[in-house]
């Protein structure tokens, strides 16, 4: 999926998490950043604008006096600020496979015109098409930081790149961008690029995990058509209901709130579409359930904590009053064919 040329770009909250994770650490608390703002950081794929992310980064650099704060922020990324995306990637069992995967799943974390992964004469080259605009300078190092970073966490080796390109003047220091990236750098170039040994595709990461892999890239799918989907607000409602089973069933308000609707909103349109808040709770559950039953890997335990339940029991019986059968039996029935 490419990003929507009728839609601003914008960036998923759970990637910014990691510039409030890096002020805490820094002892600087998130209130201060937002001044009065509230973000749901809960919800994890609620998304802002990107001038909006990249004036985060910049009002943050000014208070840590930081003008290399992009760079700090990547250096700390771990998969699960990517999300799914995150997930599948480390799953993979080698380098070149998460970064397809990375480019098949940008816009779950970034809808900005895709990343071109191609194979030329030097080795790979990775580039991104954007706006010469130097004021988004913070964001775009702290996006090309976080892809080093992750790469080297998943491979579990310092990897240097061969070069890299940017799209905005050269800085009046760079030693910081010399120290972590380890390659020849150049400045006023047409669009980010970063080129790599052709080496680098094949190498194992330290994470392979197969079933893990076919699990996330199903999930990462289904995201991906759920932001196809962000113009239906009851769409939109069960994939909020969907990310946040596992924390508990979310209150109609707080959905609300992150669709921008009144619960009074919310309730007339699904209303509409003959349901209740409970009935799209259990709807959801129960697509889930049947996907989740489908996969070997997920023990019932777990299973039925993703789902929101407390205890295995509850949902043993939510199984069993929607099927007529519990889900071990079920199980078992898809197992025998």
């Amino acid at each position: 999926m490419t990003a929507d040329a009728s839609q601003p770009p914008s960036v998923a909250l759970g990637y910014l998490r990691a510039l409030f994770d890096y002020l805490r650490l820094n002892r600087i608390a998130a209130e201060t950043l937002l001044a009065g703002r509230r973000l749901d950081f809960d919800d994890r794929e609620a998304r802002i604008p990107e001038p909006e992310a990249a004036a985060l980064f910049d009002h943050a650099a000014t208070l840590l006096g930081d003008a290399d704060l992009g760079l700090h922020v990547g250096e700390q990324i771990r998969p699960g600020h990517y999300g799914v995306l995150g997930y599948v990637a480390m799953a993979c069992d080698t380098l070149g496979e998460a970064l397809a995967c990375q480019q098949r799943y940008q816009s779950l974390v970034l809808s900005l015109p895709p990343m071109r992964l191609n194979q030329e004469d030097e080795g790979l080259l990775l580039s991104w098409r954007s706006v010469p605009d130097a004021s988004y300078r913070q964001l775009a190092e702290f996006n090309l930081s976080a892809l080093l970073s992750f790469v080297r966490w998943i491979t579990g080796l310092p990897l240097r790149p061969l070069r890299l390109d940017f799209i905005y003047p050269e800085p009046a220091d760079t030693r910081e961008q010399r120290r972590l990236f380890g390659c020849p750098l150049r400045y006023g170039e047409s669009e980010y690029r970063l080129l790599i040994p052709q080496t680098w595709a094949g190498l194992p990461l330290i994470q392979p995990d197969p079933a893990m892999r076919a699990l996330m890239d199903r999930l990462a799918g289904r995201q991906l058509q759920q932001l196809a989907q962000a113009d239906d607000p009851v769409a939109r409602a069960r994939a909020q209901i969907a990310r946040q089973l596992s924390d508990g069933v979310p209150e109609l308000g707080r959905v609300a709130a992150q669709l921008q609707l009144s619960p009074r909103s919310l309730q007339r349109l699904l209303q509409e579409q003959g349901l209740s808040y409970s009935q799209l709770v259990e709807a959801v559950r129960r697509e889930l359930a049947e996907r989740y039953l489908a996969e070997p890997a997920l023990d019932l335990t777990d299973l039925a904590f993703l789902l929101g339940y407390s205890e295995q029991s509850a949902f043993q019986r939510a199984y069993k009053r929607w099927t007529g059968q519990t889900p071990g039996e079920y199980r078992r029935q898809r197992a025998a064919g």
